[in-house]
């Protein structure tokens, strides 16, 4: 007879080791799905800097400085000199690290000085003069009738004047005096016979724009209609070209200009077209899906192309913020922010939706002191409850940081995250939802 208990055996033990083998690769899977929708829901972005290789691509901290080394070159910074920093992260965080390394033989920094402010970084640009319309509007204010060249209010003698030249009244913007006190008077418009500058021409399907005895003529008419309203071109037969001298320089889309071309998005400003990263950097520098314009290719190749246009670049000249405080708007020109008190100035500069911003987060900040880290040898670091500025608009956090003495820096490291809760799950997934849209459907 022959016995099989032996293989009986061995093949429940087989299957023993293959269930429990099982139950393992699903536990494992299981874990590893956990954390998957844990990073998905509640990501951590960390940012670095090696101030002993400043310009290398590794480090994610961006504009590191002081008040005398603009960038900063080393990372010797004196005592009571402050060391900035930006850092972008790409999300809604509630808290943040902030670790600091030094090299050997430098001073310790317990007890030095860290101050977080948050908004976007051109909101960090100093305040200019303030910017009364632009070149080319017509207005008019108590029955007076003006219009705007080279920054000055240069008033029509009569309502005879303006007719003569081919204006008409109803293409005049109301305002008030007011509204006029931040451009000067100029000389009067007297002469019917000599367009002045910053005249607005359309003929032939094109538009112009007189500039010092010449006429300069858009791009195209969606150029124009970026700065212009149609109604404030005169209208001319093209008999009209025959005497002018017409520019070979053409006049683009108003700086900061939001155009669209082959799936690609741009930010167009002093002749050059900057391509966002992705929708979600879009979304993070305050932009409005609403305000980008279909162009043709010949539109957008007269730009120079640039690189991706990213979190961690400045907004470009042209850009208009609105601060939620004051109700002000200002727009960004070579480094600073103009004050424009009215609505009807900023509509004349920029016909995009303004990007909010809230001018208490220059002055509202977090702070925290570096202690030494334990388990380590030269690292200090603290930590940050972000919340106090969770509600202000912007992407860029400031770092600042005083030290007590002299001290010479190898790295920084700062980690963004949000703790494990209710309501931080449910706004990720607000946030998940959010990208989601903008990728599949915006675009």
């Amino acid at each position: 007879m022959i016995n099989l208990a032996s293989k009986i055996t061995s093949q429940t033990k087989w299957r023993r080791i293959y269930l429990i083998s099982r139950a393992l690769l699903y536990g494992l899977s299981l874990i590893l799905a956990l954390l998957l929708v844990y990073q998905i829901l509640f990501p951590e972005i960390s940012l670095s800097f090696f101030f002993n290789d400043p310009k290398s691509l590794k480090n994610t901290l961006v504009s590191v400085r002081t008040a005398t080394q603009k960038p900063l070159e080393n990372g010797l910074v004196k005592s009571k000199e402050k060391l900035a920093f930006n850092a972008n992260p790409l999300g809604d965080f509630e808290d943040a690290t902030l670790k600091i390394t030094t090299v050997k033989n430098s001073n310790a920094l317990t007890n030095a000085a860290v101050k977080i402010r948050k908004t976007y970084s051109a909101f960090f640009y100093p305040e200019g003069l303030p910017l009364g319309f632009a070149d080319g509007s017509l207005l008019s204010a108590n029955g007076n009738y003006y219009l705007i060249s080279d920054g000055m209010a240069h008033q029509f003698i009569s309502v005879s004047a303006l007719t003569q030249l081919g204006f008409t009244e109803v293409t005049f913007l109301k305002i008030s005096p007011e509204d006029l006190r931040f451009n000067p008077k100029g000389a009067d418009i007297a002469n019917a016979k000599t367009y002045p500058d910053a005249t607005l021409i359309a003929t032939g399907g094109k538009y112009y724009q007189f500039k010092t005895g010449q006429l300069l003529p858009f791009l195209s008419e969606k150029a124009f209609l970026s700065r212009y309203p149609a109604t404030q071109a005169i209208p001319k037969d093209e008999n009209f070209l025959k005497d002018k001298t017409i520019s070979e320089n053409a006049i683009g889309f108003a700086d900061g200009t939001l155009v669209s071309n082959d799936q690609s998005v741009f930010i167009l400003t002093g002749g050059k077209s900057y391509p966002f990263a992705d929708s979600a950097t879009f979304v993070a520098m305050g932009f409005d899906w609403k305000d980008v314009l279909p162009v043709t290719a010949a539109e957008i190749n007269t730009y120079a192309r640039q690189k991706q246009f990213t979190v961690n670049q400045l907004h470009p000249n042209g850009t208009l913020f609105l601060d939620e405080q004051t109700k002000n708007y200002f727009l960004l020109e070579e480094g600073i922010r103009r004050l424009i008190s009215s609505p009807l100035v900023a509509h004349t500069y920029s016909k995009n939706l303004p990007i909010l911003v809230n001018s208490q987060s220059l002055e509202k900040s977090i702070s925290c002191q570096l202690t030494k880290t334990p388990l380590t040898f030269r690292t200090f670091g603290c930590e940050l409850n972000l919340s106090p500025l969770k509600d202000f608009p912007g992407n860029d956090y400031q770092f600042e940081i005083t030290f007590p003495n002299d001290v010479n820096l190898l790295t920084a490291h700062t980690i963004f995250y949000t703790k494990f809760g209710q309501a931080s799950t449910l706004t990720s997934l607000s946030l998940i939802k959010t990208r989601l849209q903008n990728n599949y459907v915006k675009n």
